[in-house]
């Protein structure tokens, strides 16, 4: 019996089947991308987890090494008080024998203003006596007068006469003798006293000063003491701050645990979840090429019909000699300086620039809604141009360079590596647009294979949304 051709008429069935292979992939993609993110928050808080163990670390280092200060401080505290309570016995001491040296000199003081009246007496006498010598010489004088007129009878008086008058002058000079001496005996005197009663001022605020400085000393004695007294509240709380740090670094090494079991989780939940969204691609890819998703089908037709004329765009431009094979088959990438994230430069930029970027522009104009991003990208994931949008000058902002500053740059995701190596007329994906390396936008992909002259150059791919 002849087997005929059974002809599927088209209905909601299939078509629903289809939209619901579409999403379960996006729901791959997304959750993928959930759990990339959780890996990278996991990773962060790995990170963060050993800095804060290295910060507590340090810190434990700093407490022990003020624990140490501390205590050092309390000891010289201890040893400056016994030196200052020394001292200040010192001073006591000191002060005791001051007081008795001013009684001393106060006593001398004493004494010597008896001396100088002592002396003022011996010099009135003296002045007594050299008056008495004057007056004793004048009648000596009137004796020798008289004798001299008695003639012979008055020889014996005149001798006696001579004599009285030698014994008066001589106690004249003796008298004028001791009256000079009395007197700078007396001068000497007065100074002396005048110093004495200095020395007394001076002694007066030298014991007041040593007063002073016995209740300096014991006010520091006391200072000292209750910064020793506060330097072992110091050591006591640097010793519960150290106990508080050995506890919270047992809890960090159970959380580091934890996170690590969690970790190894979600790498197992993302390796399983990458397996399956793979599987989902594949089974995403046979659907389309079924022909039983009508509208990826007609973004597979566009893009193939597109991926043809850009195929003849550039063989033509190397038949006329505006590109040559060997820039457009450039793999030298050079790095544009200062980027981040990193772009580059190849032979083919210029050329691409100036012709490949207006025609994916015209494809991104003809379904601006749905169409998201047009590139041809090389074999090694390199896109030598992309669309304007997406090729702004650059920043210096991360999140604004990833999202805006795509031209130039190689990116070649998991996705994209079956798609390199496919030999199939056009391959289909569902892939996660990184946007601004932050939040990820999941979107339906065809990669068209785009060869030039018979080899393989990379794809043309349109990313859509529907």
């Amino acid at each position: 019996m002849k087997m005929e051709k059974i002809a599927l008429n088209e209905n909601h069935w299939i078509h629903e089947t289809a939209q619901i292979c579409g999403e379960v992939t996006v729901g791959c993609a997304e959750a993928a991308g959930v759990l990339e993110q959780a890996l990278q928050s996991a990773d962060w808080l790995k990170a963060r987890h050993g800095e804060m163990t290295e910060l507590t670390q340090a810190l434990d280092a700093d407490i022990a090494e003020v624990a140490q200060a501390t205590r050092d401080a309390r000891n010289f505290a201890e040893a400056a008080v016994a030196k200052l309570k020394t001292g200040h016995d010192t001073v006591q001491l000191s002060l005791a024998s001051f007081s008795d040296l001013i009684s001393l000199i106060m006593s001398l003081g004493s004494h010597i203003t008896g001396f100088a009246a002592a002396m003022e007496q011996v010099k009135r006498v003296s002045q007594s006596i050299d008056s008495i010598a004057r007056t004793t010489n004048m009648l000596a004088l009137n004796a020798a007068i008289e004798a001299e007129k008695a003639g012979a009878a008055g020889q014996t008086f005149a001798v006696v006469a001579a004599e009285v008058k030698k014994l008066a002058h001589d106690t004249r000079r003796a008298a004028v003798e001791i009256t000079g001496t009395v007197n700078s005996l007396s001068h000497e005197a007065a100074k002396f006293v005048v110093e004495i009663e200095e020395g007394v001022s001076t002694s007066g605020a030298a014991q007041e000063q040593f007063a002073s400085l016995e209740e300096l000393i014991y006010g520091v004695s006391d200072v000292v003491a209750k910064v020793g007294d506060h330097n072992r509240e110091i050591a006591d709380s640097t010793a519960q701050i150290h106990r508080g740090l050995v506890d919270s670094q047992n809890v960090r090494d159970a959380v580091e645990g934890a996170n690590g079991e969690m970790f190894a989780a979600v790498v197992r939940a993302h390796s399983q979840i990458g397996g399956l969204e793979i599987q989902a691609n594949k089974m995403f890819d046979h659907i389309v090429h079924s022909g039983l998703s009508k509208r990826d089908s007609e973004f597979v037709a566009l893009a193939r019909q597109k991926a043809e004329e850009v195929k003849a765009l550039t063989e033509a431009a190397i038949a006329d000699g505006t590109l040559t094979l060997e820039a457009l088959f450039d793999t030298d990438l050079r790095l544009i300086e200062g980027s981040n994230p990193p772009r580059f430069t190849s032979k083919l930029t210029p050329w691409a620039e100036q012709h490949w970027q207006p025609f994916i522009e015209a494809v991104k104009d003809s379904n601006p809604d749905e169409i998201t991003s047009v590139v041809c990208s090389s074999l090694k994931g390199f896109l030598p141009v992309q669309l304007k949008e997406l090729s702004r000058p650059p920043t210096g902002d991360i999140a604004h360079d990833t999202k805006y500053c795509r031209n130039g740059r190689v990116i070649q995701d998991p996705v994209d590596i079956p798609a390199k190596t496919s030999e199939q007329d056009y391959m289909m994906a569902v892939f996660r647009h990184e946007g601004d390396g932050h939040s990820y936008k999941v979107m339906r992909n065809v990669y068209v294979p785009l060869r030039i002259n018979g080899r393989r150059w990379g794809d043309f791919e349109i990313a859509y949304s529907v």
